[in-house]
């Protein structure tokens, strides 16, 4: 049999006798068809030439294959496992045959769909811990991966812009949202110029590398318990080769429009904390609403179905969304005793000063491990705890926190202040950069700080009973910090802070 058609090689990796009986899921993307087996996957790329991409031949999209396999290993080696030939025999497509194969699949372990974290989310079954973990991952990618100075990133992302823009107008989305769409190209152009220079800068001080492209929370697992990113960017190098922000902008852009603000606030800070990349977080608006525009862009391709191109106006509105106005700059200390709840008041601060992806967040529980080599959840033995270590670690908050304003970021600061010299020096830095300043005093009974100390566990606090004893040995005068009543629930001290701070 002559096999000239790929719809062959289609029908028989959807036939059910192609893989022993077992039951055969089908699932077609604008550039690929993919069959899900047993506990196997084989994807195929789609015949097609589309302007930025061409799987036209056979030897094209074996290279295509080869790639895909070798970019997604760095992040989910156990999903990807090689590349499989597809022959022509007499009966038709074939795992076997003579002469040369007829297609490639890029075969994979097959992974719970719904364990992928746009069906995790859409559950209510994202949560924090694991958002933790992914920002680790991505930080570990990013590190390792390999950096390319001699890439031209600005005029990728003014291309960028120009493909999204051009698309959406050539789409039937075009037709009843041309307005927006001219509304777009217009600020986020003018976002681009406003910091060209400084993202060519970071090409050469080594933050473009070459990344995963893609990461939307479809592409996305959970994979024997880990968050595993897959379906890296094969097909175009240059959609690879980007800023690292621009990475991750895409997880939290994805993670704002499924309505969990305070988790793309949760990634971004995790993810800083260990990169100390503040200064880079101006270009986030610009990033985020670039990733929000791809989303639409694609979702909006002829070949979707009408549910999806709703789905893309909703990506539009919030390319929109993250350009329009921008949060009043200040900078928020919030000081107490331990347990008195300044972490989780920050957390919900943090969402009030910005609509979108909340504000950065420095604790220094989290910095003076870092400055340690520990991650947030290692308990420090009491060495940790020197009066050298605490110096460094304010020192290193105050720094970083110069570094995200100076980036037009607002900024929560999130340590016991217990000492003058701290608060001073936070009152300082905002005078010094001229930026409006608050600190927030939390105190609570002695038997309610010690009854949360007990119950709370696996946070960056390592403080205990002994420490808290310690620490209300010591009076503070809190001078003109705002003093807030910490007693009752998590959301009658926000609301009280809130009062306070004329949120």
């Amino acid at each position: 049999m002559i096999c000239d058609s790929q719809s062959q090689v289609v029908d028989f990796l959807s036939s059910p006798a192609s893989h022993g009986g077992a039951v055969v899921q089908q699932i077609d993307t604008h550039l690929s068809h993919i069959f899900l087996t047993g506990d196997r996957a084989y994807k195929i790329k789609r015949a097609v030439r589309y302007d930025f991409v061409d799987f036209s031949s056979v030897a094209k999209r074996k290279a295509a294959c080869e790639l895909e396999v070798k970019v997604n290993r760095r992040t989910a080696p156990e999903i990807y496992l090689g590349v499989v030939p597809i022959y022509c025999s007499q009966k038709g497509a074939a795992w076997a045959g003579s002469g040369e194969p007829v297609d490639w699949a890029v075969e994979m372990m097959r992974f719970d769909t719904d364990e992928q974290f746009d069906t995790l989310v859409s559950r209510g079954k994202l949560d924090a811990s694991l958002i933790k973990q992914l920002a680790d991952k991505l930080a570990q990618f990013h590190e390792s991966a390999e950096i390319k100075r001699d890439f031209s990133l600005g005029g990728g992302v003014a291309s960028v812009l120009d493909q999204i823009s051009t698309s959406l107008h050539d789409h039937e989305i075009g037709a009843t949202r041309e307005r927006d769409i001219a509304r777009w190209s217009s600020l986020a152009f003018t976002e681009f110029e406003r910091h060209a220079a400084y993202i060519n800068a970071r090409r050469r001080h080594g933050w473009v590398r070459h990344c995963h492209g893609d990461l939307h929370l479809a592409n996305i697992c959970l994979f024997k318990g880990d968050p595993t990113p897959f379906d890296a960017i094969e097909f175009n190098e240059d959609l690879a080769i980007i800023d690292v922000l621009y990475d991750i902008a895409f997880v939290s852009m994805d993670l704002v429009a499924h309505n969990r603000g305070e988790l793309a606030n949760l990634l971004i800070n995790r993810y800083l904390s260990i990169t100390r990349d503040y200064s880079g977080a101006r270009l986030l608006r610009l990033f985020h609403s670039m990733r929000a525009g791809v989303r639409a862009m694609v979702l909006s391709l002829p070949t979707q179905p009408k549910k999806t191109k709703r789905v893309a106006e909703r990506y539009l509105d919030l390319a929109l969304e993250f350009l329009v106005g921008e949060s009043e700059l200040r900078v928020i200390a919030i000081g107490g005793h331990s347990a008195t709840g300044k972490s989780t008041l920050a957390g919900a601060l943090a969402m009030e000063m910005n609509h979108r992806t909340g504000a950065i967040m420095l604790r220094s529980d989290v910095v003076r491990k870092r400055l340690l080599g520990q991650t947030p959840e290692t308990q420090l033995e009491k060495s940790g705890y020197v009066t050298a270590h605490s110096h460094a670690a304010y020192q290193r908050l105050f720094k970083d926190a110069r570094r995200a304003l100076r980036a037009g970021q607002s900024v929560v600061i999130d340590a016991t202040f217990l000492d003058q010299e701290f608060r001073t020096a936070a009152e300082a830095l905002a005078e010094k950069l001229d930026v409006p300043f608050s600190g927030v005093w939390l105190s609570a009974p002695r038997n309610v700080l010690l009854d949360r100390i007990t119950k709370r566990m696996n946070g960056a606090s390592d403080a205990t009973s002994d420490v808290l004893e310690n620490q209300l040995e010591h009076k503070v005068d809190t001078g003109g910090w705002l003093e807030v009543d910490a007693t009752g629930s998590a959301n009658e001290t926000l609301q009280i802070a809130r009062g306070m701070l004329e949120f």
